[in-house]
């Protein structure tokens, strides 16, 4: 499969054009993980953008009360993409994971030329951080009033 196809089917770009998918498919490298491999630990820095293909990850946290999972069409590591931090998460696979990875620098360079594929890519990661941030807020708001 071919990375752009392989964008395609990523939510988090559902409504980028394909002219930029074929931008951001230059920077990406395809990258395999058996069951029970670590992707990234808490503490560690991301490489990039990690881009579920195929397979299951399991994201905990310490102090975390219930691991989540990520399957095909999910990204990984968006905040740290974005402001170069630590992972915040430890993600191990399940299974085996197939997938892309979008080094920040490597996307940057090669949507230098074109500012607004820029910002079409950087947008599609703004709103998907954007929705987890209210499914997130409704969570806590939730479990508010089932305590009160």
């Amino acid at each position: 499969m071919d990375n752009v196809r392989a964008l395609k089917e990523i939510f988090l770009f559902k409504d980028v054009e394909e002219s930029v998918l074929r931008l951001v498919a230059q920077a990406a490298e395809q990258r395999e993980f058996p069951p029970g491999d670590t992707l990234v630990t808490e503490s560690q820095t991301p490489p990039g953008l990690f881009l579920i293909r195929s397979g299951t990850v399991k994201v905990t946290r310490e102090g975390g009360k219930v691991p989540v999972t990520f399957g095909s069409g999910e990204a990984l590591g968006a905040v740290s993409f974005l402001d170069g931090g630590p992972a915040g998460m430890t993600a191990e696979a399940l299974e085996r994971v197939e997938g892309l990875l979008l080094r920040p620098q490597k996307v940057g360079e090669k949507l230098a030329a074109d500012p607004k594929a820029a910002a079409q890519f950087y947008q599609a990661v703004a709103r998907s951080l954007a929705g987890r941030l209210r499914r997130a807020a409704d969570l806590v708001a939730a479990s508010r009033k089932t305590q009160g």
